[in-house]
């Protein structure tokens, strides 16, 4: 009998993945927990959390709800302190602990493309996501030139963004990580033969942005949902992102054929 409950939750979230690879992670470490999806605003976070009894393990979050998530929880990794962004809720004696696993998504989806040393590195958006992106560029290389480019006025980490006009119509080299929504239309871009993309939409693929990247240099959404998602597994099983699960290898070759199917 399933005792234990998680899922993902957002708006909208017909689309996501999660609930897909969750369970994968899941049936191959022997565990009979469910999850599910659920659409909720972010106006309708804290009374949802609140209706949730002892069999609720934890949820996955995506937007809009991140920023608030911050807010109704316990900063439980240095990343959600960072960043004011919690893409993970764990509960616990003490309530909802948060935690931010986007980051180290987006570190291991490029890391695991190639080994290349990017002097610089660009990050499309002004969300939630992309305040992540910063993070983990500034983890990927510490000593790159970073610019963010938006079309709304934020300020990430000290830097401030850019109009997104300015990125389409200059010539693009180095590491772009784009948050924008993968049906965003562009004008014709100049993009550099080695110039490489993350792009977190993943649906469709490639997204109408990374068409512009030679093929070689596109890295799909579903690398970063795959490398956050372990995170989310590892804390959702142990309490603790640090920790490797039992098998890891082969749990996450699990997770990664629930998407490739």
């Amino acid at each position: 009998m399933v005792n234990t409950h998680l899922a993902v939750l957002g708006s909208p979230i017909e689309h996501s993945k999660s609930p897909l690879i969750h369970p994968a992670a899941y049936a191959a470490l022997g565990l009979e927990w469910d999850y599910g999806r659920y659409r909720i605003e972010a106006a309708e976070l804290s009374s949802f959390l609140k209706l949730r009894d002892s069999n609720w393990r934890g949820f996955s979050l995506t937007m809009p709800l991140k920023e608030v998530a911050f807010e109704l929880s316990v900063p439980s990794c240095p990343v959600a302190s960072e960043t004011g962004i919690v893409n993970t809720l764990l509960q616990t004696e003490l309530g909802w602990e948060g935690y931010n696993t986007d980051s180290f998504g987006i570190q291991q989806a490029v890391r695991k493309h190639s080994s290349n040393v990017y002097d610089n590195i660009t990050v499309l958006g002004s969300g939630a996501t992309a305040r992540s992106a910063v993070h983990a560029a500034r983890q990927i290389n510490p000593n790159s030139t970073l610019q963010i480019f938006s079309r709304s006025r934020v300020d990430i980490d000290g830097v401030s963004s850019l109009p997104l006009e300015d990125f389409y119509s200059s010539a693009i080299s180095g590491l772009t990580i784009s948050t924008l929504p993968g049906t965003v239309t562009h004008s014709s871009l100049e993009v550099s033969e080695d110039a490489v993309i993350l792009d977190v939409a993943y649906s469709p693929w490639p997204s109408k942005l990374a068409s512009a990247w030679g093929v070689q240099n596109r890295i799909s959404g579903i690398e970063m949902l795959l490398w956050q998602a372990l995170i989310q597994v590892r804390i959702f099983y142990a309490g603790d992102g640090s920790v490797e699960l039992p098998n890891e290898t082969e749990v996450f070759k699990s997770m990664r054929a629930s998407v490739q199917a």
